[in-house]
């Protein structure tokens, strides 16, 4: 046996025990908390009527305690670097002093968020879905015993940080210990279940650029939104916030509120403006946005959905008076097999063959006596036409709106352009 798996050998169990303590220990802590204060008001910031089952809870604890195996397996990896040379481990201060463990413990951080978001985004692809991340979507109504609920694909994934940013930036012992106890509490606090933090972390407050209970939980809840994990940076630099999530924090956390904020009604209007969602991108050419100065200028440019999964451009119809939204690019514009991705739900079986890029999902769009816009939304994943309206609430953003009957669904979309210019 080479020294290298000697090294690996000796060091693995302490690892292990250590990410396996780390889960139970946060998780325990978090589950307590919950019980000792949930009659003195935490009952009151519950975010979701459903309850999770027994049989939820035992099935996140079996995954977690997997995900802990499979971190141990991956972390002693950075005991053989430091062993090696290839890794560097400082044990005391006669290196690098008080202040660059301070420091690179917040660039970890950092970095680990902006890792945390591109990867968590690419694994809500449709096609790597099914193989990385449903298992944590199956806690719908997560609890704290979900914070490490990861299919093995996923634990690697999350894994694989460590060792990499080790390779790259030498890191403190107790920096690396810090790192993960800061990384379990954040998981464990946004699977609450009841929102834990106190109205400082509120939107516009001073603590407001954090992530809250309430920013992940909507995440599970809607699973199209809220990709980061510490801070909100990455989810409004590129448009995945959800959109009622300032409105919801702040009706959970006054004191007035009785209840959670609605649930989202409505599938089908849900389903509606969603199927622009279909995926997570950069913007890599767009056209100017003009005022708002009749039926000749309007909302007329291209225009990012939520997440950058599609590029709309609103351009005056070519047959018909109004405006008309076009889709311009997707994401995932490709199929399983490598073909463009078409319109196969059409009520109409003649138009099925028509891809979606291209394909015109805003239609009449003329003034509105109240403001706006007003016109019909095509949802090319049923196949129907809805009443829209869409509004300029800025230069650079767009409030479109989709419903049935009485029931309605917002969504708000950026200038492509803008998205362009914050990225250079």
């Amino acid at each position: 046996m080479n020294e290298s798996m000697q090294v690996y050998l000796s060091a693995w169990p302490t690892v292990w025990a250590m990410d396996t303590a780390r889960y139970l220990v946060g998780a325990t802590l978090m589950a307590t908390i919950l019980a000792l204060f949930w009659k003195a008001g935490l009952a009151r910031r519950k975010l979701q009527a459903r309850e999770a089952t027994g049989a939820d809870k035992q099935r996140e604890v079996l995954a977690s305690l997997r995900t802990a195996f499979i971190f141990s397996l991956l972390g002693t990896i950075v005991a053989v670097g430091d062993h090696q040379g290839w890794m560097t481990i400082y044990k005391g201060f006669g290196q690098a002093g008080p202040l660059y463990l301070a420091g690179s413990l917040a660039l970890m951080v950092v970095a680990h968020d902006a890792y945390f978001y591109w990867a968590h985004r690419a694994m809500h692809h449709r096609r790597l879905f099914a193989l990385f991340h449903r298992t944590h979507h199956l806690s719908r109504t997560p609890t704290p015993w979900a914070a490490y609920s990861f299919a093995v694909p996923e634990a690697i994934v999350h894994a694989a940080f460590v060792p990499l940013f080790v390779l790259v930036v030498p890191m403190h012992v107790v920096a690396l210990f810090a790192f993960g106890i800061i990384m379990i509490l954040r998981n464990v606090m946004g699977h609450a279940g009841a929102e834990v933090h106190s109205a400082a972390f509120g939107p516009g407050r001073w603590l407001g650029w954090n992530n809250t209970t309430t920013h992940h939980d909507l995440h599970h809840e809607a699973g199209r939104y809220n990709y980061g994990l510490y801070f909100r940076w990455w989810d409004k630099l590129m448009g995945t916030e959800h959109p009622d999530y300032c409105t919801k924090f702040e009706a959970i956390i006054a004191p007035e509120a009785k209840t959670a904020s609605p649930a989202i009604a409505g599938r089908v209007l849900v389903r509606t403006i969603a199927a622009l969602m279909l995926a997570g991108g950069l913007i890599v050419a767009a056209e100017p946005v003009r005022a708002n100065d009749g039926m000749v200028g309007g909302p007329v440019g291209r225009w990012a959905t939520p997440g950058v999964a599609a590029v709309v451009e609103l351009a005056p119809c070519a047959d018909t008076s109004g405006l008309c939204g076009t889709i311009r690019w997707l994401w995932d514009a490709i199929d399983e097999k490598g073909r463009p991705r078409l319109d196969t739900q059409n009520i109409d079986a003649a138009l099925r063959a028509r891809p979606l890029v291209g394909l015109s999902i805003l239609s009449g769009l003329t003034p509105a006596a109240g403001g706006g816009w007003a016109g019909r939304i095509y949802n090319p994943e049923d196949g129907q036409t809805y009443r829209a309206t869409v509004r300029q609430t800025a230069t650079d953003t767009l409030a479109i709106e989709g419903c049935v009957l009485f029931i309605c669904q917002k969504q708000v979309w950026r200038s492509a352009a803008a998205l362009t210019a914050a990225l250079r």
